[in-house]
């Protein structure tokens, strides 16, 4: 049976889908291990805390395992460490963020390399495409493993691509949860790059649909991490355009995160406090009752100066397979689970007087709305069932090569 080393930045963490990946690739019978490029993750959700025995730390900066094995590395095989090396730093020139990751994470490359072969594993795998992919192309050209890697939003394909053209056309296969993110890599490294798109998707047997009881009075709901690329501002300016046409919902924002300060003085100066609540971090368990209880789910995503950009959030596939319609805007791979009249409504990034402009005709007619929520159910289908996109990992992991171009249907 196939083995993998998973590289990663922080593991476990509130997050599900790296995490079922990992836990479904044990249970079927893959040596599994994670190593992660940051200390072990404090915040997972319970069910998650099995998975602390397959991770370890690569090591920092500062671990005196990881200099010493990159010492050891540039004894056993400068003729490949060296001129990779160079290759990664040249390529990132041009940014200093990529250039400053790249040096930082040299010792951790080093490494994962080590236990790669101390472990004996087949795969060396980066779950993310800029800094763990980097570590584990260059941990695998070291130990000669098998190297594939995975793409998922913003912060690691659109943040910067320097040296990504090179680990994607190095990689067995690489894993993408967008097409967007598809095209732009295949666009990037040419159609015989070996690209695939499989969604994240949702478990079936959890998110059911089952007891959908809207509140009596309207209820919006925003789920995520509070920050810029979330576009949660833009949720509470359009709160405050809904009173202006006498439409007064609540609105439940959960998640924590650094905009957390500035979104709470912004409710305060929109005139909403007495309709918005702040829920903070909850697991899944608590957020069922809420997408059950919701009227509509707001996903008013932007994509930032910089390029970081959500994929499709996994809370929008969670909703939609509880039957919740979500409003959302044009950007990143939204308009890939929302479909405008079908399972919910589009609209352009950073305007809340079309947010408020698509949200309150679905308000003030509840037939419509449940005709939405009717569609929402039915629009996941087999393309988000998680049990089902997995088959399509597990068989790369374990050397499908049948796989190892295009995109399965």
């Amino acid at each position: 049976m196939k083995s993998v080393l998973y590289v990663t930045t922080s593991f476990p963490t509130i997050t599900w889908f790296l995490e079922n990946e990992v836990r479904r690739l044990h249970e079927h019978g893959v040596r599994v291990r994670v190593a992660t490029l940051r200390c072990a993750s404090r915040a997972y959700e319970p069910e998650h805390a099995p998975l602390l025995a397959l991770t370890c730390e690569a090591g920092s900066f500062l671990d005196p395992r990881a200099w010493w094995a990159l010492l050891v590395w540039t004894v056993r095989r400068p003729h490949i460490l060296i001129p990779g090396v160079i290759r990664m730093l040249w390529a990132s020139r041009s940014s200093l963020y990529a250039l400053g990751g790249h040096l930082a994470y040299l010792p951790a490359a080093a490494r994962v390399a080590t236990l790669a072969e101390a472990g004996g594993f087949d795969r060396i795998h980066g779950a993310w495409a800029h800094f763990p992919a980097s570590v584990a192309w260059l941990a695998a050209r070291l130990t000669g493993r098998r190297f594939s890697m995975a793409g998922h939003a913003g912060s690691d394909l659109y943040r910067t691509q320097a040296f990504l053209a090179q680990k994607v056309t190095a990689a067995d296969f690489v894993l993408t949860c967008v097409r967007r993110n598809a095209e732009m890599l295949r666009g990037l490294c040419g159609d015989e790059a070996a690209v695939i798109c499989s969604y994240h998707g949702v478990e079936a047997g959890r998110f059911d649909g089952t007891g959908r009881a809207p509140s009596r009075e309207p209820l919006l709901l925003v789920v995520g991490r509070l920050t810029a690329t979330k576009g949660f501002d833009t949720a509470i300016r359009a709160l405050t355009v809904l009173g202006t046409r006498g439409l007064r919902p609540r609105l439940v924002l959960v998640g924590d995160g650094p905009d957390r300060a500035a979104l709470e003085r912004l409710v305060v100066a929109g005139g909403v406090v007495g309709q918005v609540e702040f829920r903070g971090m909850v697991g899944q368990a608590d957020l069922l009752p809420l997408y059950r209880e919701a009227w509509l789910l707001l996903s008013p995503s932007r994509t930032l100066s910089n390029g970081r950009v959500d994929g499709i959030p996994n809370v929008i596939v969670e909703a939609l397979a509880m039957g919740l319609p979500c409003v959302g805007t044009r950007e990143g791979g939204i308009e890939e689970a929302v479909v405008d009249g079908v399972n919910g409504a589009l609209v352009v990034a950073d305007d809340p007087d079309a947010l408020a402009g698509a949200v309150e005709p679905l308000l003030r007619d509840p037939a419509r709305l449940e005709r939405l929520s009717a569609g929402a159910r039915a629009s996941i289908g087999d393309r988000f069932d998680a049990g089902r996109n997995f088959q399509t990992v597990l068989a790369l992991m374990q050397g499908d090569r049948a796989l190892e171009r295009g995109t399965p249907s």
